[in-house]
């Protein structure tokens, strides 16, 4: 199943979140659904539903010349919600800051 990179960015801040899904308007719909509002700035839980009706109601846009990435909108609150999601890699590639994790980097 494809995985799923999102960026949002709302209320001045850029966050960083990931889903798996079948099609990105299903990452979509399960991303604003799973979201943790606590560390974005004026997202409460009320406005996150405001997000999710939002995000469910409108189709991702293909961004223009790149390939497997869209953007999503949404009016929260007066402030714009930019979201932009790029497919990447089936599943989890490890990486070498995953492989370091916990883990000396001195020894």
């Amino acid at each position: 199943m494809p995985f799923y990179t999102f960026f949002l960015e709302f209320a001045g801040g850029t966050y960083i979140s990931q889903v798996e899904a079948a099609s990105p308007k299903l990452a979509c719909v399960l991303w604003a659904k799973e979201l943790n509002p606590e560390p974005i700035k004026g997202l409460g839980q009320n406005s996150k539903s405001v997000l999710i009706e939002e995000i469910e109601a409108d189709e991702p846009v293909a961004v223009r010349n790149t390939s497997n990435v869209w953007c999503v909108s949404a009016l929260v609150r007066g402030k714009l919600a930019l979201v932009t999601l790029v497919q990447t890699e089936n599943g989890k590639v490890e990486t070498e800051t995953n492989k370091t994790k916990g883990k000396n980097p001195q020894s």
